[in-house]
């Protein structure tokens, strides 16, 4: 009888999961593929998240590339944020999550994908 492989946890999935595992980040994510928003909106769309903290989470999605900030310098001067294509790439991966929660509204512990 062999061995059975031995497990392996994915180094790039920890990352992604160091990131999305931070409160807010994938809520955000999720409220800026509906469209691009200004600072303002994205509070009042993500109810509990202080200003403080959306401030810090929108620096920390923009830096890993997944955020772009947008300053019109017209009267007045508006910001908006925006998913980058590496941000809109998540689109399918945010669908299944929802997919998932849905499934779990009935109670259950597990979502829809379970053995």
């Amino acid at each position: 009888m062999t061995e059975p492989a031995e497990l392996q946890s994915c180094p790039r999935l920890a990352s992604a999961f160091e990131l999305f595992g931070k409160r807010w980040n994938a809520v955000i994510i999720d409220v800026l593929l509906q469209r691009p928003a200004r600072f303002g909106e994205l509070a009042r769309a993500v109810p509990g998240l202080s200003q403080r903290v959306l401030s810090e989470r929108l620096r920390e999605l923009s830096e890993a590339g997944l955020v772009e900030r947008h300053v019109d310098t017209g009267s007045p001067i508006t910001v908006t944020y925006s998913l980058t294509d590496r941000g809109l790439s998540l689109a399918p991966a945010m669908q299944a999550m929802r997919e998932w929660a849905a499934g779990t509204e009935d109670g259950s512990e597990s979502g829809p994908a379970t053995r």
